[in-house]
This record gives structure tokens, C-alpha cells and sequence, in this order.
């Protein structure tokens, strides 16, 4: 029902900008002269829910999206979007090898989830504040990565992916977008929320791999529906082509 009530809002203040914008025009014609190409790039944070909620807390990161919209009618357009989250790190100071004990290394556990999604977008394209809705499809991959690297916050040398499992992922979202400027490249702020729709997946989280004394490691993986907000603010930079 939470997901039902934020579409609903969105479509609500849809309707009232659609009606403010005949008084606050921020473009001479709603209707572009030629297709509008975009791209978003933004800070995200992640709330997960319900099961995945009582194993993570909250997950940060970042992501972007291309957007294009029809001449043909303007407040449709496609999507696709990318988003980089963390969800727990844990990092240890350990001998280079069992024979190089005297070489301490870092050694970097990370826990991810990368989304790729794409779908339609309806959006206003007028007016001091442009809200819009979108639904998506794609890949959600979570995995857990360990690097090791120099004392000296260097680069890596070594890195292997401990565990990982992916698979569809669906869901809905909005936001608005507020212009700053409008000339050949618009710039606008953009904020929104969306909820993906993971499934079930398996997934490890900080402390879940344990090194054993024979020098092998002892997973102890979870596995719930991994659901989640994902909230975003960053700008946009669209153009007419």
C-alpha cells in the first residue's frame, strides 16, 4: 500500500503543476522542438524493508540515469538507470602470506549491490517545479568483495569476489526536478524516491566470513527478500537534440 500511496502523490501533484505551470511558465512551449536528451547524476542512500531491513541497516552510494524524450510527445520518454550501493565494510591489518608474516597488507571486505534497470518516464517538462513517475526493469547484483592493498591507502594488488547472487529486479519511483538554468544545456536539482523489488536473495553482510586456522574461510550467508527504498539527490543536465 506504501508504494500505491507515493505513485498516488506524485500523480496528484502531477495534476496541480500541470495547472500552475499556465501561470508559471518556465519555457515558452511545453512541447520541445526536438527530442530532449538527459543525464542525472546523484548521491544515494537506501532504506531496506522487512526482512532485509532486520539483517542491514542502510546502504549509500552512488548512481546515474539517460533519459530521452519524444518529439512526438514530450511528456513520454525511456530510461535507463545505474546505482552503486554499500551496505558494510570491514577491514583488516594481515601478513602478506603464511611464509611473508612480517608484511602487513590491508585487507578490505565489502558488501554491494549494484542495480541496472531501464523503463518508461512521464514527466512535466514546464514550470518552476517538474515533477514525474517512472517504472523500470532490470539486474539487481549483490556480491561481497575482498582487496588487499598497501598501508598507505594505495591502490589494490589483489581481489576476488567472495560470494555474489543476482536477478530480476522491478519496481517504481518519482521525484521532481527544479531548472536553474535554461539556455542550450538546462541544469536542474533533482530529487526523488524509488522501490525495487529484489525477490528473494542470498547475500552476506559484515562479519559473515570467518577465517579459519587451516587458513580457509567459513561463509554464513543470509537469505531473505531483499527489498528496498532508494532515495537520490544530485543534478540534472538536459539538452534538445
Amino acid at each position: 500500500m506504501s508504494r500505491m500511496h507515493v505513485v498516488a502523490a506524485f500523480l496528484a501533484i502531477s495534476t496541480a503543476q500541470a495547472a500552475a505551470a499556465q501561470v508559471f511558465v518556465a519555457e515558452p512551449s511545453a512541447r520541445p522542438a526536438r527530442g530532449l536528451w538527459s543525464l542525472d547524476l546523484g548521491l544515494h542512500v537506501a532504506q531496506p524493508v522487512h526482512e532485509f531491513g532486520t539483517q542491514v541497516d542502510q546502504a549509500w552510494g552512488f548512481g546515474a540515469s539517460v533519459r530521452h524524450h519524444f518529439r512526438w510527445f514530450s511528456p513520454l520518454g525511456l530510461r535507463g538507470d545505474f546505482s552503486f550501493l554499500n551496505y558494510g565494510n570491514e577491514r583488516k591489518r594481515v601478513p602478506l602470506s603464511s611464509t611473508v608474516n612480517r608484511v602487513l597488507v590491508d585487507m578490505n571486505t565489502n558488501n554491494n549491490i549494484i542495480v541496472a534497470s531501464a523503463g518508461p518516464e512521464l514527466a512535466l517538462l514546464r514550470g518552476p517545479i517538474r515533477p514525474y513517475v517512472y517504472w523500470f526493469a532490470g539486474y539487481s547484483y549483490f556480491f561481497t568483495e575482498s582487496t588487499a592493498g598497501d598501508d598507505d591507502g594505495g591502490s589494490s594488488f589483489a581481489r576476488t569476489t567472495n560470494f555474489h547472487d543476482g536477478g530480476l529486479a522491478t519496481g517504481g519511483g518519482g521525484g521532481m526536478r527544479i531548472p536553474l538554468k535554461t539556455r542550450s544545456t538546462e541544469i536542474s536539482i533533482d530529487a526523488g524516491a524509488r522501490f525495487t523489488n529484489n525477490g528473494l536473495r542470498t547475500y552476506l553482510t559484515r562479519g559473515d566470513i570467518v577465517d579459519l586456522p587451516d587458513g580457509s574461510l567459513q561463509f554464513t550467508p543470509r537469505q531473505t527478500v531483499a527489498d528496498f527504498w532508494q532515495y537520490h539527490l544530485g543534478i540534472s543536465f538536459s539538452r534538445r537534440r
